[in-house]
């Protein structure tokens, strides 16, 4: 039973709180079984909790009339002067418990339908044109300018977000022939993904590898960070997320994720279809883009070398 309700409120108010309260627990851990990720549980109860207590200090509660629901659902996913992203998100999470909820027989409608969600900010395609001249910008005379070379191109080639362009490491890297197989192990979700770099890019980060760490790359130990500091700092270290948030912002003049919506676009210029392009973002659907089931069926791209002449990768 929630802790917000009075041991003085009606049997009938109580026995519905009770019934919501196992609906977001048989709720939660189904999205448990379908990704594993105890980090992906813990945001959806952080999110419904926060959701309901807002109703609750209005005296109502997730079985409320849809428009009350609705009309709550909008402030709450507002609050605190967030992104697009982030209130549409929180609908999202939101917006699965109803449909949980209604698929079971619990609740009879999914209220958070009549939400408004807010437009994410596009990227012209112009952008993806600009990520050849940002390449070419680069000064790869020093290794820093290496470093930066790369792991723009293996950001821009993959699509990956900045928490698993971080925390790849040499045991994340496997060389055959000619090309380079990446593994993310920090895929939302819990996945694990894998990414063949076509030629081209697999010779920049290689360059940048061997300028670093010498030609045996064997003979080091796996949990070396593949991207590392020249800062006085931190010299030899992993760069941290916000290091590289840093040189992106100083090459590109943008935020991270704006690389992974280059990508997306320069996929469909590339002539890849939408369920590709899904498929190669770990996206679930086009519709519920937060939520991050859908496992990659390959880790060879069809449109990786399309993808490396168009960023005029060498």
């Amino acid at each position: 039973m929630s802790e917000l309700i009075s041991i003085n409120q009606p049997a009938a108010l109580t026995n519905s709180a009770r019934t919501l309260d196992g609906a977001i627990a048989a709720w939660l851990q189904a999205k448990y079984g379908r990704s594993k990720s105890e980090l992906t549980r813990r945001d959806y109860a952080t999110a419904i909790a926060g959701f309901r207590a807002q109703l609750q200090a209005a005296r109502l509660d997730l079985d409320a009339p849809a428009h009350l629901v609705a009309l709550a659902a909008q402030a709450w996913a507002s609050a605190g002067d967030v992104g697009a992203a982030t209130h549409n998100k929180r609908l999202a999470i939101v917006s699965s418990f109803y449909d949980y909820a209604f698929r079971h027989g619990i609740l009879a409608s999914n209220p958070i339908g009549a939400c408004e969600r807010r437009p994410v900010q596009r990227y012209a395609q112009s952008q993806a044109i600009g990520a050849r001249q940002i390449l070419a910008s680069i000064d790869q005379a020093a290794p820093a300018g290496l470093r930066d070379y790369a792991l723009l191109a293996v950001t821009l080639q993959t699509g990956r977000r900045l928490a698993e362009i971080a925390a790849l490491r040499l045991a994340d890297m496997h060389q055959d022939a000619d090309r380079v197989l990446l593994t993310f192990r920090r895929a939302k979700g819990g996945k694990v993904m894998r990414d063949t770099l076509p030629a081209a890019t697999s010779r920049a980060l290689m360059r940048y590898l061997h300028k670093t760490y010498g030609a045996d790359l064997g003979d080091l130990a796996p949990g070396a960070p593949l991207w590392i500091s020249y800062s006085r700092n931190n010299a030899g270290g992993a760069l941290s997320s916000r290091a590289i948030q840093g040189i992106c912002e100083q090459h590109a003049g943008t935020h991270f994720h704006a690389l992974r919506h280059t990508f997306a676009q320069s996929m469909e210029k590339s002539g890849a279809t939408i369920s590709e392009i899904q498929q190669r973002l770990g996206h679930a659907s086009a519709a519920t883009t937060s939520i991050y089931l859908a496992a990659l069926r390959s880790d060879e791209n069809p449109h990786a070398d399309a993808l490396a002449d168009l960023f005029g990768v060498e």
